[in-house]
């Protein structure tokens, strides 16, 4: 399985410690939600940074999963954090962790990383949707005749990521789904091959769900100016409800 942080994009990668405890510290105060990514991608859960202390070299997060994937997450020897603040894709890889009390709760601590992503480019936007506004999609593959419907949690112009509340999705990393349509708003709808990057398990809320991110394959220009259409169009009414 290919690895959730596989591009080596130099441009984008912090690694003065100055400036990778900066980026922490950002996400710190924003109280931004994490996903960790372990067992070689198969494992994961959503969890924020709590501190950093860069005296001892030491990142400190919030404990989370089920009992089953701590002790995995406890044995990991390479763990991925990935986000999304802004719609900009953040990611860091750290080694191994462990059980702390930090502030009087179960923590995580580990060793500051020592590289850390903003990945800017376009295709690596995502838009996280909100429950009423995520697009329908069926999935087909040779492998799997039977339409599968999904609700997207994420899209952008690179890709869309799904959950379902279940342990397990019969897809497997590297496999194209072909005819894949998506509708996006009322009456929009892509025809698009998608590539599965990643599958896995999240906990959220101490519920186990299946995840799985997919690149587009081939998207066509006209197709790629309707989604960004889509995107703009979210966003604006994202904006109207804070207000």
């Amino acid at each position: 399985m290919a690895s959730v942080i596989e591009e080596d994009l130099e441009e984008y990668t912090s690694k003065a410690p100055r400036e990778v405890a900066y980026n922490l510290r950002q996400l710190i105060q924003a109280g931004e939600r994490i996903s960790v990514i372990f067992a070689d991608g198969h494992e994961s859960f959503l969890t924020i940074l709590l501190d950093i202390d860069e005296d001892t070299g030491l990142l400190y997060f919030d404990w989370g999963g089920t009992e089953d994937s701590v002790r995995k997450f406890l044995q990991s020897d390479r763990n991925f954090f990935v986000c999304n603040p802004g719609g900009i894709r953040n990611q860091f890889m750290v080694g191994k962790v462990w059980e702390v009390q930090f502030e009087k709760r179960r923590s995580f601590a580990t060793r500051l990383p020592q590289r850390y992503m903003r990945l800017q480019r376009r295709e690596f936007f995502r838009l996280t949707l909100p429950m009423t506004l995520r697009p329908q999609c069926t999935l087909l593959s040779e492998q799997h005749p039977k339409p599968l419907i999904l609700s997207a949690v994420d899209i952008g112009i690179g890709g869309v990521g799904f959950e379902v509340p279940q342990t397990t999705l019969d897809f497997s990393a590297g496999e194209i789904l072909t005819r894949a349509g998506i509708v996006l708003g009322t009456s929009t709808r892509l025809n698009v091959d998608l590539n599965v990057r990643y599958t896995g398990r999240l906990t959220r809320g101490g519920k186990e769900t299946a995840r799985m991110g997919c690149q587009f394959s081939g998207l066509g220009g006209a197709q790629e100016n309707e989604l960004q259409r889509f995107l703009t169009n979210v966003q604006r009414e994202l904006k109207a409800r804070a207000l």
